[in-house]
């Protein structure tokens, strides 16, 4: 098996499992609950992986490593800035926006907006609504256009070919399994991110 045979066969195997972990969650899910929150279900190391995995991912692996190669070290103060945000995320607003959610019975941000401040005209529901569609469409057509780049660069894929196969799997696997099926296949992805940042200076 040559090279690129093993690269390809790596790559389809990828594919394959993302797409197996979507089947897999979607005949686990009983509810709405299950398919947007994981059932509250999620265990700490999980959802740890999971979040970085989302957070850290073309920016981290392509963007960050382009701009210090860029800028020089001087890039530096950015991960310090990064890693600052991520702590008071998790710390300040993570921890207590969940007990909220949990006692308010809110599946989304703009569930408890509503709830939280007795929104009865939906103007917070809404417009929270319009901010999250904004900025999550920008931010996962970068992650897309960033897959599709790792894929023309590696194996030799044609941009816009790799662009419709990231958003063919990410959407059948989100679209049958839910968040169980996003935290799954993110744990696989986080430890593959992890092994390719750790490894790749060495090699």
């Amino acid at each position: 098996m040559t090279g690129a045979t093993e690269l390809l066969f790596g790559l389809g195997l990828y594919l394959v499992v993302m797409l197996a972990i979507g089947v897999y969650a979607g005949r686990r899910m009983k509810g709405l609950d299950d398919f947007l929150l994981g059932g509250r279900r999620l265990g700490a190391i999980a959802a740890a992986i999971s979040e970085r995995a989302s957070g850290e991912s073309a920016w981290f692996l392509l963007g960050l490593p382009g701009a210090a190669y860029a800028v020089g070290f001087t890039e530096f103060w950015s991960v310090i800035g990064i890693a600052g945000g991520i702590f008071a995320s998790w710390t300040l607003l993570a921890l207590p926006l969940r007990k909220a959610t949990g006692e308010l019975g809110a599946l989304t941000i703009p569930d408890y907006l509503e709830a939280r401040f007795d929104d009865r005209s939906r103007v917070l529901r809404t417009v929270s609504m319009i901010i999250i569609a904004i900025f999550y469409t920008a931010y996962l057509a970068a992650q897309f256009v960033g897959g599709s780049k790792i894929l023309a660069a590696t194996f030799g894929v044609p941009a816009t070919a790799g662009l419709l196969v990231s958003v063919f799997v990410v959407t059948f696997y989100t679209f049958l399994g839910g968040f169980l099926a996003v935290v799954w296949t993110d744990v696989i992805q986080g430890i593959l991110m992890a092994a390719v940042a750790l490894l790749l200076p060495i090699i």
